[in-house]
């Protein structure tokens, strides 16, 4: 069953096609590994393939595992494929497949093959990593907001007192210092833990994909184009989801901070400044719905673009034979155009709600500060700064609010795609999820 595409996309992800097998030691790394068995501590202090399971806590955090490879490519101004470091134990597909194999089944014999829910399973798979990556955006959101709420307005004010202390203006300047280290670091913390977790759910899940494709007695129902969607595009729309999704959960915690220190230090005329930023997120829930819904008709589509395709390449010789050419090029330009015509929708979709994230600081500041002085309030340069830094502070989660909407929009319909339909075989009946992707054998 279209054994060349799929030898050809598993070496392109670079998936292993093999049942899933937890790696084999030779007979002298056998010895050595009993012989370890026998100190416990020595464990701790192995040495793996890739410097990133050596790294602690900083150097994981501050990508300094890294540096010696930086150090190569600007010395030698190139690196070449002996330079790159082999993957990860803990990114192999093998051990990742047959962990979300044991959740699956898990899944099934809990709930059954009804109640069972793909999205509970890949939440399972990676949920400690995200909840460690969640804390740590939680805690850029809060450094990011006490620097410019607490710290920049405290050096403010005492830049313009008469009473100078230097001792306590130092004590600011190292503070925000340390807040912006804090902010920087736990933020690159967030993308480290990220990117790995979503390595390892995109290859557990395609090759778990591969497995069941390959299990397939009947190929009916299935094109080579709806292969090569689920094991390429969905794959990477997972990746996406996975990488960036957690960055909505910090948009909720700044607002509640913004709004409730606004009001506090400015008084009932900050409310309008920071409803203008609670009325974005519903705009962003009405964006995410529109993504979502022109993904589904656009990858729908595409399946019968790559479908037609590959129905021409195969019969190529027989359409040149009949000079069908121009009607075959009509029928994928039609098609193509169609395609063409749902993505630009969904692009001004997204274009949209990325250009209006940067003005909203801009429209707050200005209607919030409008207020205050109609209404015969007292504004002063500190308070004005004030309330514009940690307008600015709020303004990251509002960056970041699109890109993360538009890839949980995606990877939901990567994830749907997978779901439970029966196909029934020559010789057997299989239940499995989609095009027999996750099979209930």
């Amino acid at each position: 069953m279209f054994p060349d595409a799929l030898d050809a996309a598993g070496r392109v992800e670079g998936l292993s096609l093999s049942s899933p097998q937890l790696p084999h030691l030779d007979e002298e790394e056998d010895s050595e590994t009993s012989g370890s068995h026998k100190f416990p501590h020595l464990l701790l202090y192995s040495r793996h393939q890739h410097p990133v399971d050596n790294a602690g806590l900083f150097s994981f955090m501050t990508l300094q595992w890294l540096s010696p490879l930086a150090l190569r490519a600007y010395k030698q101004s190139s690196l070449s494929l002996d330079d790159v470091w082999g993957l990860s134990c803990h990114e192999e597909s093998g051990v990742n497949t047959q962990r979300l194999e044991f959740l699956w089944h898990s899944e099934l014999k809990m709930r059954g093959r009804e109640g069972a829910s793909l999205k509970r399973v890949f939440w399972r798979f990676c949920q400690t990593r995200m909840l460690v990556a969640i804390f740590s955006l939680l805690l850029t959101m809060v450094a990011g907001f006490v620097g410019p709420a607490l710290l920049v307005r405290e050096l403010l004010e005492y830049s313009q007192s008469s009473q100078i202390s230097v001792q306590f203006g130092l004590a600011l300047v190292v503070g925000i210092f340390l807040m912006e280290l804090m902010r920087s670091w736990s933020l690159a913390l967030m993308w480290a833990v990220n990117y790995r977790t979503a390595a390892r759910l995109r290859g557990a899940a395609l090759t778990f994909a591969f497995q069941k494709i390959l299990r397939l007695r009947n190929t009916k129902d299935i094109t080579p184009g709806e292969l090569i969607n689920i094991c390429s595009s969905d794959g990477q729309r997972l990746y996406e989801a996975v990488s960036v999704g957690c960055l909505l959960a910090g948009g909720p915690l700044v607002g509640i901070l913004g709004l409730s220190y606004t009001t506090y230090f400015l008084g009932p005329t900050a409310l309008l400044g920071s409803a203008i930023f609670i009325v974005f997120y519903p705009t962003m829930m009405l964006a995410s719905r529109l993504t979502a819904y022109f993904r589904r008709k656009c990858v729908a589509v595409t399946d019968r673009r790559v479908r037609l395709m590959n129905e021409i390449l195969g019969c190529v010789k027989f359409i040149k034979m009949y000079c069908w050419e121009d009607a075959f090029s009509q029928n994928v330009h039609k098609v193509r155009s169609e395609e063409r015509s749902i993505l630009e929708r969904a692009g001004v979709v997204q274009s949209l709600t990325v250009g209006v994230a940067p003005i909203v600081v801009v429209i707050a500041s200005v209607c919030t500060f409008t207020l205050h002085m109609a209404l015969g309030y007292d504004l002063t340069a500190a308070e004005a700064f004030t309330v514009v830094a940690v307008f600015n502070s709020m303004t990251f989660a509002l960056k970041v609010t699109p890109l993360a909407v538009r890839s949980l929009s995606e990877g939901a319909v990567a994830v749907s795609r997978f779901q439970v339909r029966k196909i029934e075989t020559s010789t057997e009946n299989i239940r499995c999820l989609y095009v027999g992707i996750f099979v209930v054998d």
